[in-house]
């Protein structure tokens, strides 16, 4: 007891003496480890982001306007595209072999959308060309796709103002599935055996049972929205 209570009075003789001292370690630690919270997050979306990334090809249509009519004529244009050239691209065994067999095509891709578009009774132009551009974060059934930029086949019809439409060109699933919004165990396989085992288990997280996937997607989609609003920030001081 007289141990204990010697303790306590030598803890409180250097409060009094130097609880400055005390004070600045507890804000030091905690700024530590906001910091290092912050740098992990950080390095953990980069990586699987980056690492997604580094391994698919995106597919973005851009509709003229969001009327009706012009949505329609996205879709047959999108149809149209991925009929006439997805059994090329489904033989491609990468992502530099597909973004090579993309470049070679552009042209013909370019020919044919435009084409689509005259038969549906339009003369809006049509331009297509292979990008690296911000994606929104995208779910396709069960399959999630967490926000970033990405290389991506880029088809702009008319004025480009409208709706956007997107899916994933390697590995192959535009043409099989998800061109209508679903993922199959066929497409799951493809992008499994493309990722890495946890780039996977955060792109299928809705379908694991375990929270944990779907709190790393969390910390990897809120990294991402940030980067972007601090890039929107910084555009608008531009203007």
């Amino acid at each position: 007891m007289s141990r204990l209570y010697k303790f306590q009075q030598t803890v409180k003789e250097l409060w009094k003496k130097e609880k400055w001292y005390w004070c600045a370690a507890v804000v030091i630690g905690i700024a530590f480890s906001a910091a290092f919270g912050a740098q992990w997050t950080k390095g953990y979306s980069q990586m699987i982001q980056g690492g997604i990334s580094a391994k698919v090809v995106r597919f973005h249509v851009l509709a003229n306007s969001d009327s009706n009519e012009d949505q329609a004529l996205k879709l047959k244009v999108r149809d149209r595209v991925l009929q006439a050239y997805g059994e090329i691209l489904s033989s491609c065994e990468s992502k530099e072999e597909t973004l090579a067999a993309l470049d070679a095509v552009k042209e013909e891709i370019c020919k044919t959308a435009q084409a689509e578009v005259i038969a549906q009774g339009y003369n809006y132009p049509v331009s297509v060309s292979l990008v690296r551009e911000e994606f929104p974060f995208k779910r396709y059934d069960e399959l999630i796709f967490p926000a970033g930029v990405y290389d991506a086949l880029r088809i702009e019809i008319g004025e480009a103002e409208g709706q956007n439409w997107w899916c994933v060109l390697y590995p192959q699933m535009c043409y099989v599935d998800a061109a209508w919004g679903f993922s199959t165990e066929e497409s799951h396989e493809r992008l499994k055996n493309s990722l890495t085992e946890e780039e996977f288990l955060i792109v299928s997280c809705m379908e694991q049972e375990e929270i944990t996937p779907k709190v790393k997607f969390r910390v990897v989609e809120w990294w991402q929205e940030r980067q972007k609003a601090l890039k929107e920030k910084k555009a608008e001081k531009l203007f």
